[in-house]
């Protein structure tokens, strides 16, 4: 009988000694594989591939420990945590879990759950393998279509916000309906759509260099700088400090974003709360250029960087950690869902937050940048002092606040003026715009 146990024992040994052997030559070639599919040099960009599944150790520590066998290994270190999330598995949303048939979510070597089978579908399908000029074109391209698409149809909300903001005496009381109606019936139908031109280039352009430069500063941390010598430091931080990350990144990549769409934000404002200031927007940015100059623009930009820093750093980094979520939970289920079902809620919430972070920045971008109507008797922003030159009707010249002075005017409650209605312009355009850019930029690079 001991013999029998014995030779039980001895066998069971055996078996597990060669699924442990198996399993190490599995993982040294997939861990090779994956290192040459990221290091090939495809034209800046890395080749679709068939899906490549691998059994890692921690998928037979249930069998060990049924065996009577230890399943204890010890953890990949923090570099080569942060070397195989940055090269094997890092998707366009950041999320290094993937599909595995029969596994549920794959998790990254070192972590404290233990190690799956892993399941790379289409590794590298739509992953740069450098950050290229051929792959900053592709996101320039996703993104300013997407900033076309989503800001020019939401005019008319911005046209009414910008109303309620610049001459909010005029409008006190009404609601968005009742303030476009109004606006129609005085300025004339056309005047709904105010800033068309200068809205449709400017997002286009200001998309073009905001969704470049997120997306070139999350792959130079979170794929640690295809090979910098601080590189690997720089993964590990950005994998323990994700969120931090990306609100890092969405704020370095609207501060330079903003450079280019401050003129034409300006004049758009100008031509809102002022019927007559042009007759559109190349007009618009004539005037603006000659009467402000260069230096009426620069004075503007840190008016408008409170706007656009929150707005950008929430909206990027709340849709990048959501959208991520919620396709590691589908990854769970029987069905594969349709991407909008999975866009459509992150995107949402994207907005709501960007919103309200932004409010008191974007009331003072229309108050600093709103003209104040002929005969008005009082104006947000200005104050209306006696000055040696008068109007041409003899009266006192309204004289523009500084930026702490009217926000200090303003107050908590009119710095949060048309939030309602800007929430309403926020949704529309988030909504359209990530889902647009998401799917225009997989398709580049799919």
């Amino acid at each position: 009988m001991s013999r029998v146990m014995a030779g039980e024992g001895e066998n069971i040994c055996q078996c597990v000694t060669r699924v442990q052997k198996w399993c190490d030559e599995s993982r040294e070639m997939r861990i090779s594989y994956l290192t040459s599919l990221y290091r090939a040099p495809m034209g800046g960009l890395m080749a679709s591939t068939r899906a490549f599944a691998s059994v890692s150790v921690g998928s037979v520590g249930h069998s060990h420990r049924r065996a009577g066998a230890s399943a204890a290994k010890p953890a990949a270190s923090r570099v080569a945590h942060a070397r195989w999330s940055a090269k094997a598995a890092y998707s366009e949303t950041g999320d290094v879990t993937a599909r595995g048939a029969g596994s549920g979510r794959a998790r990254r070597p070192g972590s404290r759950s233990g190690l799956h089978v892993v399941a790379l579908t289409q590794v590298g399908a739509t992953i740069p393998a450098a950050l290229t000029l051929a792959s900053l074109v592709k996101y320039s391209a996703a993104g300013g279509l997407g900033g076309l698409v989503s800001h020019t149809p939401s005019v008319p909300l911005d046209v009414i916000k910008t109303k309620l903001q610049t001459q909010p005496e005029k409008y006190k009381g009404m609601d968005m309906w009742q303030i476009g109606t109004e606006i129609a019936r005085t300025e004339g139908i056309g005047s709904i759509f105010t800033g068309a031109g200068t809205t449709a280039v400017g997002f286009t352009l200001h998309g073009v260099f905001k969704y470049s430069g997120f997306e070139a500063l999350k792959f130079m941390t979170f794929k640690h700088g295809a090979g910098y010598k601080a590189g690997d430091a720089i993964a590990v931080f950005s994998q323990d400090h994700r969120i931090q990350t990306l609100l890092f990144a969405g704020a370095m990549a609207e501060l330079f974003a903003t450079l280019i769409l401050c003129p034409l934000e300006q004049t758009k404002i100008k031509m809102i709360s002022d019927p007559n200031y042009a007759d559109g927007w190349v007009s618009g940015v004539k005037r603006l250029i000659q009467e402000e100059g260069v230096e009426g623009i620069v004075s503007t930009l840190p008016v408008i960087w409170t706007k656009t820093i929150p707005y950008t750093m929430f909206q990027l980094a709340t849709y990048d950690v959501t959208s991520s979520a919620l396709r590691s939970w589908a990854n769970g289920l029987p069905f594969e869902p349709p991407s909008i079902a999975l866009q459509l809620p992150a995107a949402l919430l994207a907005a709501v937050i960007a919103s309200l972070a932004s409010q008191p920045g974007d009331t003072l971008m229309s108050t600093f940048n709103g003209e104040c109507p002929d005969g008005a008797e009082e104006c947000p922003g200005f104050d209306f002092v006696e000055d040696e030159e008068l109007d041409e009707d003899g009266m006192m010249k309204p004289k523009r606040r500084g930026l702490l002075e009217t926000a200090m005017g303003l107050g908590p409650g009119g710095l949060m003026l048309g939030w309602k209605e800007r929430l309403a312009h926020t949704a529309l355009i988030v909504v359209i715009q990530l889902t647009v850019y998401d799917d225009i930029k997989r398709a580049l690079f799919r």
